[in-house]
């Protein structure tokens, strides 16, 4: 790839340059520091000042495991040599690392292909708005971007050194070596978030695929040292959550609740027999507390697919009602919402089991991704803001034109590629599952989609 780089300097300099334009413009007018981003800083600032990882409670420090540690110890680093809260430092070291990925992409990419490949995928990568909006905002994605990038890289190489020697020789000792470093990539995504694990399971059902497809057990032996090297790093994490808050804890919470927080699961079950897409997110799923922090819930925001009659519609309207008055979900409230859900499941179980699973992944994979944007995020709505629903639907187009180009790639399929599309199918599978259909959720996918685009795009990838 260096050889790559210096005999096209004018062609990397210039999309390297017009990829910081981009985050350039996206630092400046799109920054955004709300939700999440106070948690993550809260965490790194106690974590820094007092020794304590956890946030703050009415002024006293309370130890939690409701993120994992990777981002908070970013935060933490930049605050000890920038100053702390001071996050337009901490977005413009992510500007960097997102560069640095669109590198990686581009290495990865030639490992399909040609040198042609990975510049096409370089070109891509730098001017991909919906990785390049993330570094605007003190949030783990551009790490956890990265550290995929870093694991399906080093796999990549990895799998064609074993190629290239059918029997062991020096090349497969330096297989070991980039299987380590993918390890170590899988390792800090999952210190980024915990579902970073998903691309530790393609990757070893990749590697169980290949020791049956060539008889050879040492796919096998590469799986259990990739496992050990990804998962040997969450035992002080687990340690931790031992001694400090008392339970077996080697990840963090799947509802991200703090001890002893109340998790309203029939609510949440609820929202799954209806909910697909990000809007109802943001205006009914998000207002609902458990401790009176949340929002009154507009009922016109809930749609019609949350009711079957009229009975199960003026049930919930009074279930709403009751809500609002106190603006907190109380256990008997969370009761009578798991009775609704259980009744619709049971009527409609295809719908539940299969169908609104497919729509809530159809949602994440396609909407036009500006819900880090000052945009409106129901862009439908021609009539009421015609100018953003413009640049939404164009969004769109481009996000379909990434998912296009790597489909284009099966036309050549190779055995490295199924590796790219075993982690989309893997994560796919688990962002299935989830009640919250966030499109942020399938950008960890993006390096993979990116390689696979820069390969569909270029006729003849092997020249």
């Amino acid at each position: 790839m260096l050889a790559l780089i210096r005999r096209n300097k004018v062609f990397f300099l210039l999309f390297t340059a017009l990829g910081l334009l981009l985050r350039a413009y996206f630092l400046h007018w799109h920054f955004l520091f709300e939700g999440d981003s106070l948690v993550y800083g809260d965490i790194a600032k106690n974590w820094l000042l007092h020794g304590t990882y956890g946030i703050t409670d009415n002024g006293i420090v309370t130890p939690v495991d409701i993120r994992m540690p990777g981002y908070p110890a970013f935060l933490a680093i930049g605050f000890r040599l920038f100053g702390i809260e001071h996050y337009g430092a901490i977005v413009r070291l992510q500007l960097i690392i997102d560069l640095i990925t669109c590198f990686l992409i581009a290495a990865g990419a030639r490992r399909l292909g040609s040198d042609r490949t990975a510049k096409v995928a370089f070109v891509l990568a730098a001017l991909c708005p919906f990785t390049a909006n993330y570094t605007a905002t003190p949030l783990p994605e551009t790490l956890a971007i990265f550290a995929s990038a870093v694991a399906l890289f080093f796999a990549l190489r990895a799998i064609q050194k074993m190629s290239a020697a059918p029997v062991w020789d020096v090349a497969h000792s330096f297989a070991v070596a980039d299987w380590t470093v993918s390890g170590l990539g899988i390792a800090l995504g999952i210190y980024i978030r915990p579902d970073g694990g998903v691309l530790l399971a393609g990757t070893g059902i990749y590697l169980l695929w290949l020791a049956v497809r060539e008889r050879d057990a040492e796919f096998v032996w590469t799986g259990v040292l990739l496992g050990v090297v990804a998962l040997l790093p969450l035992l002080p994490w687990t340690i931790r959550n031992w001694r400090t808050l008392h339970q077996l804890e080697p990840l963090a919470p799947f509802y991200a609740q703090m001890p002893n927080e109340y998790v309203p699961l029939g609510f949440n079950r609820w929202c799954k027999t209806w909910v697909v897409d990000f809007i109802s997110v943001m205006n009914v799923e998000w207002n609902v507390s458990t401790e009176g922090g949340g929002d009154a819930v507009d009922l016109r925001q809930i749609s019609a697919r949350a009711y079957d009659n009229a009975e199960q519609r003026s049930r919930t309207e009074q279930l709403f009602q009751e809500y609002n008055q106190k603006v907190s979900l109380t256990p008997e409230i969370d009761q009578q919402f798991a009775q609704l859900a259980s009744e619709r499941i049971a009527a409609h179980p295809v719908r539940y089991y299969f169908e609104l699973p497919l729509a809530r992944l159809a949602d994440m994979w396609l909407r036009p991704r500006t819900e880090m944007l000052n945009l409106e995020l129901d862009w439908w709505n021609w009539q009421e803001v015609p100018m953003e629903s413009l640049i939404s639907a164009a969004l769109a187009a481009l996000n379909a034109f990434y998912i296009v180009a790597a489909l284009l790639s099966l036309r050549r399929p190779s055995r490295e590629m199924v590796l790219l599309w075993m982690f989309i199918a893997c994560r796919s599978v688990l962002l299935a599952t989830l009640p919250n259909p966030e499109p942020r959720y399938t950008l960890e996918c993006f390096p993979a989609l990116l390689m696979l685009a820069g390969s569909g795009l270029v006729r003849n990838a092997r020249r």
